[in-house]
C-alpha cells in the first residue's frame, strides 16, 4: 500500500500528523494482511519492524518512509525521542488528514517516546531513493 503522510515515523517533522487516518484505517490493512506500506512526506528515511497499533506484531506491515528523494527543502534530522525535541501535541495537526487524535499516546502515556521506539528498525537522514 502507499499514501503520502506516514503513520509510523519518529522524526519531529510531521510527527503523528496522520494519526486520525491511522486510527480509521490501520485495522483494514491489518485484517487484509498488508505486508508493506510506502510513505513520503518526511524528508528522511525510516523503516519499521512489523507493527500494528505501535506494538511489534509479526502479522503487521513493514512501513517505509522514503521522503528524501528529490528533496529541495531541508532534511529531517531531529527525532521526537531526543531530549527536548518532542513537539507539543496541539502543534501537530494536519487539517487535510483530519487532525490529531489527542487520546492516542505512547504506552507510557506520553506524546513521544523516551528512546527510539521498538517499531522503528532503522532511520537515516540523508538524500536518497529506494529500490524494491
Amino acid at each position: 500500500a502507499s499514501w503520502h503522510p506516514p503513520w509510523y515515523s519518529s522524526y519531529t517533522a510531521h510527527y503523528r500528523e496522520a494519526e486520525r487516518m491511522k486510527e480509521a484505517m490501520e485495522e483494514l490493512l491489518y485484517s487484509y494482511g498488508t505486508d508493506i506500506v510506502f510513505n513520503g512526506h518526511v524528508h528522511a528515511y525510516e523503516r519499521s519492524n512489523r507493527v500494528y497499533n505501535y506494538e511489534l506484531d509479526l502479522c503487521g506491515p513493514v512501513y517505509i518512509v522514503v521522503g528524501d528523494g528529490g528533496n529541495r527543502e531541508k532534511m529531517a534530522i531531529e527525532h521526537a525521542d531526543e531530549p527536548g525535541k518532542c513537539p507539543e501535541p496541539l502543534t501537530t495537526p494536519d487539517p487535510f488528514m483530519g487532525g490529531f487524535c489527542a487520546w492516542n499516546f505512547t504506552p507510557s502515556g506520553k506524546f513521544c517516546w523516551d528512546q527510539q521506539p521498538d517499531y522503528s528498525a532503522m532511520r537515516e537522514s540523508s538524500f536518497g531513493h529506494g529500490i524494491l
